[in-house]
C-alpha cells in the first residue's frame, strides 16, 4: 500500500507576524529575509509547527527564549540559502593561485602554515575549490603546510561538505582535468579525493557569536555571498571582526556585490590577476569602524548609455568629503564604462558566463559599481535565483539610493512572486526617479491591474505607449521586443 507523503497544512504570515520572525532570525544568523522570501519562510514554519504539533503563537514564543535557540537554529538552517558551486568566482582563484598564495609562501616563517578560512562554506564547494588550488600550486608535495578551516552556521549543510560527493550544477566550473585528477567517480556523482579533504577542516560556527581561538592569525578570509543577506549595520560589525582576525596584509575576499565602499575602511582593494582583492591596512587610529560618505552619480560621470537606457542618470549634489583611508576615491574609467556596456550586450545577447566574468572586473570602488550590481542582479534573477537578485539590487541601492533600475528590478521580482502591493511600491519609486521609462510604465500598468487598480492601470498603459514612440518596433529595451509592448498595451487598451 503506498501511503500520500505527509505535506503540512500551510502558514500564512501577516506583515507583522513576518517582520517579528525575520528580525529573530537576524539577530540570529544575520540573515534578512527579503519579502520575497516570505513563502519560504512559511514553508519552513509549516515543517516545524507539524514537527512539534504547535500553533504559530506558540511556536513564536518558544524560538523567542533563550530555550528555544536550538529550535530557531532548525528554522534558521531550512531558510538560509546554502546554494553554490565549485570554484564559483574564478578569477579570485586565479590570483590565489598566480600570486596571492606564492607571497603567502614568502611572507611565513619557515615551517609556519598557510591558514585560509571559508567563512559560511555552506556545503563546502568553496572549501574544496581552495584546496584544489593549492594542490595546482604547489603540487601533492606540498612545500609548506597548508590549512583550510571552513566553518558554516548550517550542520545540515556540513554534513554533505565532509561526506564530498557532489553531481549535477555544483561542478560545472570543474574542468575535466580537474575532475580527473581531484575527483573519484561513485554513480552519478563524484567524490573529493583524500589528497582534497586532508587540507579541509569543517566546523559549525554562527558567524554572528564570539569567533574561537582558531579564527585568528588566519592569513586569507573567504566569505563570499553571506553578507550580501545582511543588514548594513551586521555587515559592517563582521567586517571590522574579520580585519581583528587578519595579521597586517591579511586578505579578505568577497563576492562582487560585497563591495566595503560605504561599508569599512580598514582594506584596500587591490587588483591582482584580473581579480580584485581587499588587503588589510594600518588605520592611524583605534577607531576601525568607519562608514565612508556615499556619493551619487553626475550626469558627466555616468557614461553615456545606448539610446535603449531606460535609466536616466540622477542629478549630483555637491560632493561630500571621503575617509582618506579608503583604498583610492571612486572613479568612472574609460575601462570600466566599457566593460559595463559589453556586459549590458552580453546579456541581452543570453551570454550570462561571459558578462559576470566582465562585471567582476569592475573595480569595486568604481561609481559604476553600482549599476554593475543591478546586471548582477538581473543575471540572478534570469536564472531563477530571486534572493540573490534582489539582496544585489538592493546593495546598488545602499550605494546609491537613486537607481530607478535597481527599483524596477526589484519590483519585477516582486511582480513574479505575486506580491503586488511590494511590486507597486517599487515600481513606483522607480517611476518618481526616471518618469521616461517606458519599460517602469508597462511593468507598473500589469502591477496595477493585478492589484484591482484599474483606473492607474489604463493610466500606465497609455503612458508607456507614449513613451514607446520614440522607438522602433523592432528595438530592444532590456532585452524585451518593442514591437511586443506596444502590441501588449494595446491589447490592454483596447486598442
Amino acid at each position: 500500500m503506498v501511503h500520500d507523503l505527509f505535506v503540512p497544512p500551510p502558514v500564512r504570515l501577516s506583515p507583522e507576524a513576518f517582520d517579528r520572525l525575520r528580525a529573530l532570525l537576524a539577530d540570529y544568523s544575520g540573515v534578512y529575509l527579503d519579502t520575497a522570501q516570505q513563502r519560504v519562510l512559511e514553508a519552513g514554519l509549516a515543517q516545524r509547527m507539524a514537527a512539534l504539533s504547535e500553533t504559530l503563537e506558540a511556536y513564536e514564543r518558544r524560538i523567542s527564549t533563550p530555550a528555544g535557540r536550538n529550535e530557531l537554529h532548525r528554522l534558521a538552517e531550512m531558510v538560509v540559502n546554502h546554494e553554490t558551486f565549485f570554484f564559483r568566482n574564478a578569477p579570485q582563484m586565479r590570483a590565489l593561485r598566480e600570486t596571492l598564495l606564492f607571497e603567502l609562501h614568502r611572507r611565513k616563517p619557515p615551517g609556519a602554515p598557510i591558514r585560509i578560512w571559508s567563512a559560511g562554506c555552506a556545503t563546502g564547494e568553496e572549501a574544496y575549490s581552495l584546496a584544489i588550488t593549492v594542490l595546482e600550486t604547489f603540487g601533492l608535495a606540498i612545500v609548506r603546510p597548508v590549512e583550510i578551516w571552513a566553518t558554516d552556521l548550517s550542520e545540515l549543510a556540513l554534513e554533505k561538505a565532509r561526506a564530498g560527493f557532489y553531481r549535477g550544477r555544483s561542478l560545472n566550473n570543474v574542468t575535466p582535468t580537474l575532475l580527473n585528477r581531484y575527483f573519484v567517480r561513485r554513480g552519478d556523482g563524484f567524490l573529493v579525493s583524500d589528497a582534497v579533504r586532508a587540507l579541509v577542516r569543517f566546523e559549525q560556527l554562527n558567524l554572528l557569536e564570539a569567533f574561537p581561538p582558531t579564527a585568528y592569525n588566519v592569513d586569507a578570509i573567504f566569505c563570499q555571498n553571506v553578507t550580501i543577506y545582511f543588514r548594513p549595520e551586521t555587515r559592517r560589525a563582521l567586517i571590522e571582526r574579520f580585519y581583528r582576525c587578519l595579521p597586517a596584509h591579511g586578505l579578505l575576499f568577497l563576492g562582487f556585490s560585497e563591495t566595503l565602499w560605504n561599508v569599512f575602511d580598514g582594506f584596500r582593494s587591490r587588483e591582482v590577476s584580473g581579480a580584485y582583492v581587499y588587503q588589510k591596512v594600518n588605520l592611524p587610529d583605534r577607531s576601525v569602524q568607519h562608514r565612508a560618505t556615499p556619493r551619487r552619480l553626475s550626469p558627466s560621470e555616468e557614461p553615456r548609455r545606448r539610446s535603449l537606457s531606460v535609466v536616466a542618470a540622477p542629478p549630483n549634489p555637491a560632493p561630500k568629503q571621503r575617509s582618506l583611508v579608503a583604498a583610492t576615491d571612486p572613479q568612472v574609467g574609460d575601462e570600466d564604462a566599457g566593460r559595463v556596456e559589453q556586459a549590458q550586450a552580453l546579456i541581452d545577447a543570453g551570454k550570462i558566463d561571459e558578462a559576470m566574468d566582465l562585471l567582476r572586473s569592475i573595480r569595486p570602488n568604481s561609481l559604476l559599481a553600482p549599476r554593475a550590481l543591478v546586471l548582477v542582479a538581473r543575471v540572478h534573477a534570469d536564472r531563477g535565483e530571486l534572493d540573490l537578485a534582489i539582496a544585489e539590487a538592493r546593495r546598488a541601492l545602499e550605494i546609491d539610493a537613486l537607481r530607478s533600475d535597481a527599483y524596477l528590478l526589484i519590483g519585477t521580482i516582486y511582480a513574479r512572486q505575486g506580491q503586488w502591493h511590494d511590486a507597486i511600491q517599487a515600481l513606483e519609486r522607480a517611476r518618481y526617479l526616471n518618469p521616461d521609462a517606458a519599460l517602469v510604465s508597462y511593468h507598473l500598468a500589469l502591477a496595477y491591474r493585478q492589484a484591482g487598480k484599474s483606473e492607474q492601470a489604463m493610466r500606465e498603459f497609455r503612458s508607456a505607449l507614449n513613451k514607446l514612440a520614440a522607438y522602433r518596433a523592432e528595438d530592444l529595451i532590456e532585452g524585451v521586443e518593442v514591437g511586443w509592448l506596444r502590441a501588449t498595451c494595446e491589447q490592454h487598451l483596447g486598442i
